[in-house]
Order: C-alpha cells, then structure tokens, then sequence
C-alpha cells in the first residue's frame, strides 16, 4: 500500500513538471515575431542595428582528431546583441557548404548570442550561420574556409 502511495506521487510529480515546462515554453513563442529573412541594405555602410545582428563567425583551432571549433557571436565591430526578457537572439545555425552542422536554440535573458560549434571542414568551402532575432527576423552570413 505504501509502495502504491509512493508510485502514485513520482507520477503526478513527472506530470506536473512536464506540464509546468510546456507552459514556461509557451509564452516565449508568442514573443518570436519575426521570420523574416533581413539582410544589409548597404553592405559597405552597414548601420548599427545591422551589425549587431549580423553573425561574426571565427574558425579557431583545428585538433588532433580533425574538427576545428567555429565560434559564432551575434555582433560586429563592438556592437553586441542585447539579451533581455523581451529581446534576445533565439537561435544560431551554423551550415558547411548546405549542410547544416548543428542549431542551438536560446533562452531570453540568460543566454547571449554566442556558441561553438566543433566541426570537421575538409572540403568545405564556405560556412555560413543564421540567426533569429525574435523581434528583427534573420540574419545571415557567411565566411569562406
């Protein structure tokens, strides 16, 4: 009986937890309102709002087993992204040639736009990341390896 008791709580304890997780990812999808795909009006001018949305993509140091670490960070020339409960960058992707190599999706406030990514570029020939600003849409760009 008391081993029912037991079960009957670890059960209604993984409900309400999954249903408490699903409820705090709601609201924030509601706040994602742009998908627009943006790019720089003026690519030798870009304007502040421009650069700190562009990705600024860095191949870093290749290790012993062949992956090279790419770091990303939303931001150029000193103008970083914000990341604020109402304004923040979603998500990075980062693509070698068209192959995506991976998607990491953020939280507002308490994550910045930047990640990694470790990544094995033989024959690549251009990386290319997008990234969601939930309130400017997509920015793309690209590095040739």
């Amino acid at each position: 009986m008391n081993r029912r008791n037991v079960l009957k709580m670890a059960g209604i304890t993984l409900v309400t937890t999954a249903v408490s997780v699903q409820a705090k990812e709601e609201p924030v999808a509601e706040m994602i309102m742009n998908r627009m795909k943006m790019k720089v009006q003026d690519p030798a001018k870009p304007t502040d709002h421009e650069l700190k949305h562009l990705p600024q993509i860095t191949i870093k140091e290749k290790d012993a087993k062949g992956y090279t670490v790419v770091e990303i960070l939303l931001g150029q020339k000193g103008i970083i992204h914000p990341s604020t409960p109402n304004h923040w960058i979603d998500f990075i992707e980062l693509y070698a040639d068209d192959k995506l190599v991976g998607k990491n999706v953020l939280e507002a406030d308490i994550s910045s736009g930047a990640t990694l990514f470790s990544v094995k570029l033989d024959g690549v020939k251009t990386l290319t990341s997008h990234a969601g600003c939930n309130l400017h849409g997509i920015w793309t760009a690209s590095v040739k390896v």
